[in-house]
This record gives structure tokens, sequence and C-alpha cells, in this order.
């Protein structure tokens, strides 16, 4: 790849000008000039040099691949839980339960239904659904995917991932409790010996995975739905098989005292009795805890994961309530990006990386508090550590995998820009990326799909979505048809105009 502007977002957040990269078996052989890459070529062995493909990066962006590392497959539920059946001019917005500091109950009591609607999904409709959704991330650049429970079969996700080519860390949506208004104790939901089992199953599953796209780890969906017999099992699982772990932790301002009430104690403090605090945590939206919590998360060195594009649609102030995040990054614990899940397409790491850049400078009027190359490092470099994957992505520096993504800089936007990863974070977004390669194949090119018709995939899902919804979700038909009727008019019209 030749002649690139080329971030590499590595320890030193190195950027080239014209920078050019060789991959050679899908690791990255070399990072430099033109000139000194192309050294690098004409070292190589003739039959290696012979196969080689060149791509000419002039005029383009050349960023590491974006790891989501905290992300739910919601896709299943596209129809009745994100206002699709609603009338385009229906003006009547409610606030979710994420909204206004948390409605706990309804919070509890939807994850803990999340199993049922899990159980529905045939294999065939899991697969088609998680092939779609995962497609989404990966043509907006995401060459890594961080599941932290989804609805839908883990094993299908695994099967997704490998048949397009990215990475994913895999996960189960793993509660056992729910807490019902009037109550004055949770309730147990399932069996916790066999929420483990699966977990434990899937982790020796992944780890003997040989595509290298492949890992596991143990992740609990919320406080609210984990009894302390699930939450020592999960560490348990996390020590014996030497994995990282994941968990929605302090991310309500309602959550400390429900989970006192219901648990008996507070989410940092429960989190760390239960043995789950540490180096190998990503505690994710973590923005209400006290002082003495937040002394716990430092002296642990747990890995925050946010997702600040999404706050404000989903009425969360997990960032700005309480600075608490962006104070932990100040004080040196790693800071993250990732996407969260929704039904929808949603914004994407980019967008994420724009919200970051601004969000945290603006709320300490300082513009070097989070530069450019800070945000590139949250979605990539930063996120990798968190995912404990570090030694193999998230960077573009020799040895890693050549997972990287190309964004074109030939239209007005960034004409005579001499900072092209600031104008993409400031006008750009997850519809400019254009290439995206993954272990130096190339999966996204010109913004299509290299290995699948594009049109397949999406009809393979709408007939998954239309069965489940139609058998599960009870979604009537003729519902669905006015759905999808819309859809088919605006491809008619975009077919017309081209």
């Amino acid at each position: 790849m030749r002649g690139a502007h080329l971030c590499t977002a590595d320890d030193d957040e190195r950027v080239l000008p014209e920078g050019s990269l060789l991959a050679v078996d899908g690791r990255i052989a070399a990072v430099g000039t033109v000139a000194e890459v192309d050294a690098a070529v004409a070292a190589l062995p003739p039959e290696q040099r012979a196969a080689l493909r060149t791509l000419d990066a002039r005029r383009m962006l050349v960023l590491p691949g974006f790891v989501n590392a905290h992300w739910h497959e919601l896709f299943a539920t596209r129809l009745p839980f994100n206002g699709a059946l609603r009338p385009a001019d229906d003006r009547g917005d409610q606030a979710g339960f994420l909204g206004n500091g948390g409605d706990m109950h309804r919070i509890s009591a939807v994850f803990d239904s999340f199993h049922e609607l899990i159980a529905g999904l045939t294999p065939d409709e899991g697969e088609a659904i998680a092939r779609y959704s995962m497609w989404t991330q990966l043509r907006a650049g995401v060459t890594t995917l961080g599941d932290v429970g989804s609805v839908n079969r883990p094993e299908a996700l695994a099967a997704a991932a490998v048949w397009l080519g990215m990475r994913c860390s895999v996960s189960t949506w793993a509660t056992d409790s729910v807490c019902r208004p009037g109550e004055s104790a949770f309730t147990r939901s399932r069996d916790t010996d066999a929420v483990l089992n699966e977990i434990e199953a899937l982790v020796k599953t992944c780890a003997d995975d040989d595509t290298g796209l492949l890992r596991a780890r143990p992740t609990a969906v919320y406080g609210t739905n984990m009894t302390d017999e699930l939450g020592r099992g999960l560490a348990e699982i996390v020590r014996r098989h030497d994995t990282g772990f994941a968990s929605h932790i302090g991310a309500q301002r309602h959550e400390g005292e429900f989970l006192r009430r219901y648990y008996g104690d507070t989410p940092v403090r429960r989190f760390a009795g239960l043995g789950l605090l540490d180096e190998r945590l990503m505690s994710i939206h973590t923005g209400f805890a006290d002082d003495e919590e937040r002394r716990m998360l430092l002296e642990a060195g747990v890995h925050l994961s946010h997702s600040p594009a999404k706050y404000g649609s989903a009425g969360e102030s997990a960032m700005t309530e309480t600075r608490l995040i962006p104070e932990l990054r100040r004080a040196g614990l790693d800071v993250s990006l990732s996407t969260d899940g929704q039904p929808l397409v949603f914004p994407g790491m980019p967008e994420q990386m724009r919200a970051a850049w601004q969000t945290h400078n603006e709320m300490y009027a300082d513009p070097l508090l989070v530069r450019p190359t800070d945000a590139l490092a949250m979605g990539t470099r930063i996120a990798a550590r968190g995912l404990r994957w570090e030694e193999e992505i998230g960077s573009l520096v020799p040895g890693r995998q050549a997972d990287l993504v190309m964004v074109p800089l030939d239209d007005w936007r960034f004409v005579h820009t001499p900072r092209p990863l600031e104008a993409f974070l400031a006008v750009g977004g997850s519809g400019d990326v254009d290439t995206v390669v993954v272990g130096g194949r190339v999966l996204v090119e010109s913004g299509r799909p290299t290995g699948f018709d594009e049109e397949t995939l999406l009809a393979d899902y709408e007939a998954a979505l239309r069965s489940y919804s139609l058998r599960c979700l009870k979604v009537p038909e003729e519902r669905i048809d006015e759905v999808f009727a819309r859809t088919t008019r605006r491809r008619a019209d975009e077919e017309e105009t081209r």
C-alpha cells in the first residue's frame, strides 16, 4: 500500500504524510516512508514480490482497523424495539428506560426477558441476522468486535464472523436474576450453573478455533441481573482460562441505591467483593461512583469503555453528569470507545471518536485534552488492549495483523487540509470508509463487499427478520409489509436516479 497519509496509532502515535505499508502472509512486515517500504519490498524473495497486490493509497487516509470492544447484536429486535412500526410523522417520542437516570426495574425486566428472545431464534435465522448486523460494522471500518451479550446465539456470531472474515470476541447473554417492583430482594430467573456452563463451553470452543478470528470472554450484562453466585462463578472462569471480563457498572444515576436494595451493596464495591474488579475488567459506561469507588477503580487498574455519541439519544449522562470517565482517564486509566448496540444502524466508531474529541475537550475547555490522535487510539490501540488483543491488532506496526481502513481524501471536504485525520473526525464519518482490510485480505473495496453479494445478504436478513418477528415477536404481517414496502420504494427511487 503506497503513498498514504498514514496514522499508525502506535505508542508514539506516528503520522506519515506520505507513508507506505507492506503486509506479507496477513501480517505487517514494514511501515515507513515510500522509499523505506519500497526497499523492504525489493528485499522480498522474487516469488513473494510477484504475488503482491499493490494498492495505490495516494489521496487516502489510512488508519488501523477500528476495534469496537463493547457491542451487542440486536438486529433481530429491529421492528418492535426501535420505533420502526411507528408512522414517519409520529412526534410522540418517549424517554426509553435508559433515560432520566435509568428506570432500573424496566432495565432489569427487559434484560431478563432477552433469554426467551434468544431461545426463539432458529440457527439459520440467527446466522442470517448476525451476518447482516456484523456486515454493517465491517462496512463502517470495524475489523474487530467485542460482544458483551447479544440477542442472538453466540455460535451464530462466531459463524458470521468467520464467514465475513472479521474478528470477534464472542460471549453469552449472562443473567440469572430479575428485580421486580414492590419486592425487597431479587428473584432467581434461571439456573446459575447452566449459565456458567454455557460461557465456559464457549470459551473452550473459541480457544480451539484455528482461523485466528475468534476469541471468547465471560461477560455479565448488568449487575441488576447477576446473583453473587453467578458473579463468583464468572470470576473463577476468568481466572481459570486467563481471559478478560466485561460488564456495565455504574452506568445509571439510580443504579447505586437500586443494587444496594436488591443485592446489598453498590456496583463497584459489589464487583470487587465478587473478585471481578481488577485489570482484566472492562467496565462499561462507568459514570457513577462515590469517592471510595473511584479510588477502587484506579487501584484495580480497570479498563473503561464508553460510547459518547450514543448517550444523548438514549437519554444517558454517563460522561457529563459526573465527569467520572474523563477524570479517571486524566488519572491514568485506559479509556476506550465503543458503539454499544441498537436494533438499527447507529453512530459508528468514527462518530464515537468525534464525540470523544469534542465532548471531553468541551467539558474542560481544553482543546488538547483529547487530540484527534488520542481519539483514534481510543478506538483502535487502547480498545484492543481492553480486549487483551493488543499484541495482534489495534496499531499499524510490524508484526501486527494487517487490519486497516482506507478513507478517500479527494472531495471538497479535504481540499488543502494539512491534517486529514482531524478533518475526517470533524466532517467525515462511517459512510466515508472505502476499503477495509483484515489480516491482509481486502474485504471491502469502494464501499462494497468483495466476497459476497450485498443484496443477497440483505434479502437473507429480511427473510429471517420476517419469520422471527411473525413467530416469536408476534408482529402483525401487515405491519412488517408496511416497513419493508417503504424500504423497497427507497431502493427503487435510488435505482431510478442512478
